[in-house]
């Protein structure tokens, strides 16, 4: 028996985007293919959603597959234009560090109120389709080549304090040894567990708790000063202390924490 498919589209007679089948289809694909998975989704069922005809997913993106492209790259590029991609060099690592936790709990975090856009990308990642390819050049390895940067700054001693590098075996490099490529996926590994691991972390802590240090801010200081006490700089309670709070990204209320997308079932 086949379950229903909640739906994201707008009605047709709501506002000027659902004027447009394309952007209908694109509004009542995310859902399908969410919950579906891309395999199990089909443009009919999107198309019924869209209240479009089923010619229209060939007339606008040539088949199934053009359109699951299509919409993965509209979560990508509103997800690029609402959390860009910090610059390397333009602040101290520290603060560029800061950003890019920011920038990586908001991008997992950000989303449809119903959470199906994180549920179609985490989807994506567990079950790979040829679009994975083009969402790792185009998105992940971006802000990763950055991180890394940053990390490997962060791992050079600095002359004006004490044991603030980490320390390496003799005759090997932060890089030779992986150093910095395990340090940033740590970073995003922390990030993406308060994404996918809410649901266990929400029965396991006290709301209170929750409510005053689950927030986005208090997990990029959080993230952000394990990561340094990681390259050597001092302890964690000593870093979370003295990091600055950076603005948050202005996203519409986009970023949320408090609420679970639903159940993937």
């Amino acid at each position: 028996m086949s379950r229903s498919i909640q739906s994201h589209a707008p009605p047709p007679d709501r506002g000027p985007a659902a004027s447009d089948p394309a952007d209908r289809l694109i509004a009542a694909a995310v859902p399908v293919f969410a919950q579906r998975g891309y395999d199990r989704a089909t443009v009919r069922e999107i198309a019924k959603q869209a209240d479009v005809n089923v010619a229209a997913v060939s007339y606008y993106y040539g088949d199934k597959m053009g359109l699951y492209r299509a919409v993965v790259a509209s979560i990508r590029e509103q997800r690029q234009r609402e959390f860009p991609t910090p610059a390397f060099g333009e602040t101290p690592p520290r603060e560029t560090l800061t950003r890019i936790v920011q920038t990586l709990l908001s991008r997992m975090l950000a989303g449809d109120e119903e959470g199906f856009e994180a549920m179609l990308m985490m989807r994506e990642m567990q079950s790979p389709t040829p679009v994975l390819g083009v969402l790792i050049r185009e998105y992940f390895q971006p802000l990763f080549v950055v991180l890394c940067q940053t990390i490997e700054e962060l791992l050079k001693p600095d002359p004006a304090l004490e044991n603030t590098a980490i320390s390496l075996d003799s005759g090997d490099s932060a890089q030779d040894g992986d150093v910095v490529t395990q340090l940033a996926l740590g970073v995003v590994s922390q990030c993406l567990y308060y994404r996918i691991g809410r649901p266990v972390y929400q029965q396991l802590i006290a709301a209170e708790t929750l409510t005053k240090h689950y927030d986005a801010q208090s997990l990029c200081r959080h993230i952000t000063a394990s990561t340094l006490a990681a390259c050597g700089h001092f302890d964690i309670l000593q870093e979370r202390d003295r990091l600055e709070p950076i603005p948050p990204h202005s996203n519409d209320g986009r970023t949320h924490i408090e609420s679970d997308g639903p159940d993937e079932h």
